[in-house]
């Protein structure tokens, strides 16, 4: 009987830059808060709490979320303590696991200066680079935009940060050679993608609802294909992210070349626990292990790539 449970019991595990995760899930930052963190105890892999920033911030003024048909659009603005208290409630998160910490700066400078403080801190096992940021010096435009300025930041916060794992969160545009430039310059890992940019409108009142960034289940099929691209130009792994809300949709990401898989939005409408279950229970139904999940769609074709056979 004892022999029969062993045969049966499903391989969850995956490792993340030298990390142990006991499994491959991951809070989306800015999607777990304190006071749930007792229902997801091992569920996660991971954990990872909302954005911290150098001072504190108020966020963007209501309405700041709206529902869509398949997802939301949330224009939050990185509402957060700042990262002096962000520290001083750090051991809320201490689930046994590692704890990734994911930073935001309006330039490179506070990358950086917030990677200097993280580094002496023994509870932080990584650090996640929030390269989708609003900076006002260009107009508005997402901060690191472009290769150039990936590489640069990342290079910045690799040098204050020697001794630990580096993610960077990249948008999808121009994923692909943002990837690339993040590499060259020294992360451990890439995540992908952030939301996408979007807009809803009350049609009634004939104005703008919220202007931010679309997630949920209509950017799935956008994350996949930033996945699949990135994993197959880069060396280090990559974490999925985008429009999880099953297990089955964690296996769909870890074929296409995660190692990792983010829950966000899904966490609002279902329980972790059910996603990882009926993950579990694909893993089990097909007798593989996680770890050797990870990228088996390389090298088989696509039976449509990028709609030329439409």
């Amino acid at each position: 009987m004892v022999v029969r449970e062993q045969k049966s019991r499903v391989d969850l595990a995956v490792e993340l830059c030298g990390l142990t995760l006991r499994t491959p899930l991951i809070p989306a930052s800015g999607t777990l808060s304190k006071e749930a963190l007792d229902e997801v105890e091992g569920v996660y892999g991971a954990m990872l709490p909302k954005t911290t920033t150098p001072a504190a911030r108020a966020g963007n003024p209501p309405p700041r979320v709206a529902e869509t048909p398949a997802g939301m659009v949330n224009s939050i603005g990185l509402q957060n303590p700042g990262v002096e208290s962000f520290l001083q409630d750090l051991d809320a998160f201490d689930l046994g696991v590692p704890i990734l910490v994911s930073v935001a700066g309006d330039t490179v400078a506070e990358f950086a200066w917030l990677c200097e403080i993280l580094a002496g801190d023994a509870r932080i096992s990584a650090v996640e680079l929030n390269l989708s940021c609003p900076n006002v010096e260009c107009g508005g435009l997402a901060f690191c935009a472009g290769p150039a300025s990936v590489e640069e930041v990342v290079a910045a916060c690799r040098s204050a940060v020697p001794g630990k794992p580096i993610l960077a969160k990249l948008t999808n545009e121009g994923v692909v050679e943002n990837a690339r430039a993040a590499e060259s310059a020294g992360a451990d890992a890439l995540t992908v993608i952030n939301t996408l940019p979007a807009l809803t409108v009350d049609a009634r009142a004939r104005k703008v609802l919220v202007k931010g960034g679309l997630s949920g289940p209509a950017i799935k099929p956008v994350a996949l294909r930033a996945v699949y691209d990135v994993s197959g130009v880069v060396n280090v792994p990559v974490i999925g992210s985008g429009g999880v809300v099953s297990g089955t949709d964690v296996a769909e990401f870890m074929l296409a070349g995660a190692t990792a898989v983010q829950v966000g939005t899904a966490s609002f409408i279902r329980d972790p626990q059910e996603i990882l279950d009926e993950f579990t229970s694909y893993l089990k139904d097909n007798s593989l292990s996680a770890a050797g999940l990870t990228g088996a769609l390389r090298g088989v074709r696509p039976v449509l790539t990028g709609g030329e056979d439409i």
